[in-house]
C-alpha cells in the first residue's frame, strides 16, 4: 500500500472560536462527513493513512491535536 504524502501538511495552529472549545470534530472522506473524537495518545493509524484533517463542526477551525474516528452509533 502506498501512502499519499501531502505537501500541504498543516503547520499553523488554529484556535477554535466556539464556547466550549472543540464541541465536535468532523472530517471529510470521499464527500462524506466523518465524526471524530480527541485522542490523547495521538492520531489513529486510520487518520494518518487516509490523510484526514479534523475541523470544528461549528466554526471550521483545524484541530491541531491527535484525534481518531468516532465509533458509529
Amino acid at each position: 500500500m502506498f501512502f499519499r504524502w501531502r505537501a500541504s501538511r498543516r503547520t499553523e495552529v488554529t484556535s477554535c472560536a466556539c464556547e466550549p472549545e472543540w464541541p465536535e470534530l468532523r472530517a471529510t472522506l470521499d464527500g462524506h462527513e466523518v465524526r471524530g473524537v480527541p485522542s490523547p495518545e495521538g492520531s489513529s493509524p486510520l487518520v494518518w493513512q487516509l490523510g484526514l484533517v479534523a475541523t470544528c463542526a461549528r466554526c471550521g477551525a483545524v484541530y491541531p491535536h491527535g484525534w481518531s474516528v468516532a465509533a458509529r452509533d
